[in-house]
């Protein structure tokens, strides 16, 4: 697993972590395809939690335009991460997941079983630190809205197993936000246009991941040749 996924080690066992951060509603998507759409909405909750949180402990309240504006985009973003939480899982479940597989057996099939997820949501992850390698990270509740709108919308990729997301008006919040393009400018880069751009790459990444079970499997008809 690439250091873009696991950033930085934890020492709580993950056999208890996993035990305590069950996802009580878990939608788990039994097709590929599917899994690669869950993996969109891990990325979402997992960056949803830590831009709040970080927002949270900074006491910072963000803006974007006027104050219903603001309103719109950070109560809406809030209700999504809440339903995210409730029927996905996020980064941290699948760093102790991976973590724990390498140290206790009772964990190797869960983390199998969770490969292709954690495959999926790598690839994005490496998209975004390789992105951001050498420039600050604004706006990361944009960069959600513009993965999800693009995955599902440009790219029309079905979100029937997540019924929730229909409450959600990706394209809304996208618009409320050009609203105020002129105001998202850093040094001399506009940050939404910035953003449209490594959302595209980040769901190209993603939309070319070919997961392969058991690879390096021989099979014995194979092996008696």
């Amino acid at each position: 697993m690439s250091k873009a996924y696991i950033a930085q080690k934890d020492q709580t066992d993950p056999r208890e972590f996993l035990l305590q951060n069950r996802c009580s509603e878990r939608i788990k998507p039994s097709l590929l395809r599917e899994v690669k759409t869950e993996a969109v909405l891990v990325f979402a909750r997992t960056a949803l939690e830590r831009f709040f949180t970080q927002m949270d402990e900074a006491h910072y309240h963000p803006s974007v335009g006027d104050p219903e504006d603001t309103r719109y985009i950070y109560e809406t973003l809030h209700q999504l991460k809440e339903r995210l939480a409730r029927h996905v899982v996020n980064a941290d479940y699948l760093i102790h997941l991976a973590q724990g597989a390498q140290k206790y057996p009772e964990l190797r099939r869960l983390a199998r079983f969770e490969q292709p997820l954690i495959e999926y949501y790598d690839v994005m992850a490496q998209t975004v630190a390789a992105h951001y390698r050498e420039r600050p990270a604004y706006l990361p509740e944009f960069l959600v809205i513009c993965v999800m709108s693009h995955w599902i919308l440009e790219e029309e990729h079905s979100t029937a197993l997540f019924p929730f997301l229909e409450k959600i008006d990706l394209l809304e919040l996208i618009a409320t936000f050009e609203r105020h393009r002129k105001e998202m400018e850093k040094e001399g880069v506009c940050i939404i246009t910035d953003i449209h751009e490594i959302s595209i790459k980040i769901v190209e990444r993603l939309q070319n991941k070919k997961f392969r079970l058991n690879t390096g499997r021989v099979s014995k008809s194979r092996k008696r040749k």
